[in-house]
């Protein structure tokens, strides 16, 4: 497909289009090669235009959220990579507290907080948008994403822009089950709370959580879903794996079901750290590792 014609197509778009982005800067592991357009829109409606230019066009689009669940192949990516970091309002309504795809958890957190509105703690430390957190139905032990949910804003398939409420929610572990719609907009039902109680119980989250994740260094978070009944670190961890390393990826010390880049890390390492685990848990417990962590490009 000749670039001119992607470019003349997306004209109507309001945001910012650009080819050949390197993406490793945007990604919490750092490392991945470009894609090959970049495209930015300022509105849901430029992400419904996004859609269905990709869709006629029949090119590859992928969606990018705050990165932090992500591997990208070395050689970067074809086709479109839309980020949504403009859509990024939060809107209080009584009690209940609409954010776009593109504000942070963090950020949401502390908008909540602020204002005593308490049931968002159980996604303190996670570091995702609001977009991915619903795409993957992000989590800790406390609870997830959709706990709160009670309405969402997607761009479907076919590029129309749609509401849907908790009845039509099909999301499971780590996963909202979107089939393919890209989440603009969510709404949470919150409930009113001492602003200092919600910031304590943030707080001892976000304690708990320092204390046992390597969070300061360069990850994807857990690189592998828990199997039933068990944890993938531990798992790991009797396996022998603790600081297993393939090139500068090595596993955590600290928390096992973590890999983190400890230098020029790249994505060819990851993924052979990732067989070779797989690997050491199939033959010492016969369980398969399903990665939990998403990988763009080959």
């Amino acid at each position: 497909m000749p670039t001119s014609d992607l470019r003349a197509a997306l004209a109507g778009l309001r945001g910012v289009v650009r080819e050949n982005v390197p993406l490793a800067p945007l990604t919490h592991l750092r490392i991945g090669g470009p894609a090959d357009w970049f495209v930015e829109p300022f509105t849901e409606e430029g992400v419904a235009l996004a859609v269905r230019v990709c869709r006629e066009l029949d090119v590859p689009l992928r969606v990018l959220g705050g990165g932090s669940n992500l591997v990208v192949a070395d050689a970067g990516v074809r086709g479109v990579v839309l980020h949504l970091g403009h859509l990024n309002r939060i809107v209080r309504d009584g009690e209940r507290v609409t954010a776009g795809a593109g504000v942070t958890l963090p950020s949401l957190l502390r908008a909540t907080k602020e204002v005593g509105l308490a049931g968002l703690e159980r996604l303190t430390g996670i570091p995702a948008v609001v977009g991915g957190a619903v795409a993957m139905n992000a989590g800790t032990r406390d609870g997830e994403t959709f706990d709160r949910l009670v309405s969402l804003t997607v761009v479907e398939t076919d590029g129309s822009i749609e509401v849907r409420g908790p009845g039509r929610f099909e999301a499971v572990y780590r996963d909202g089950r979107l089939r393919g719609a890209i989440a603009v907009q969510a709404s949470f039902g919150l409930e009113p709370d001492d602003p200092k109680a919600i910031f304590e119980r943030f707080s001892a989250s976000l304690k708990k959580r320092n204390a046992t994740q390597p969070v300061s260094q360069r990850s994807v978070g857990c690189v592998f879903r828990n199997p039933p009944g068990d944890a993938a670190g531990r798992l790991i961890d009797a396996a022998g794996c603790k600081t297993l390393r393939q090139g500068a990826i090595e596993v955590s010390g600290l928390h096992a079901n973590y890999f983190v880049n400890q230098g020029s890390g790249s994505a060819a390492d990851f993924q052979a750290l990732v067989r070779q685990v797989q690997e050491r848990v199939r033959e010492r417990t016969g369980i398969e590792l399903e990665p939990e962590v998403k990988f763009w490009g080959e």
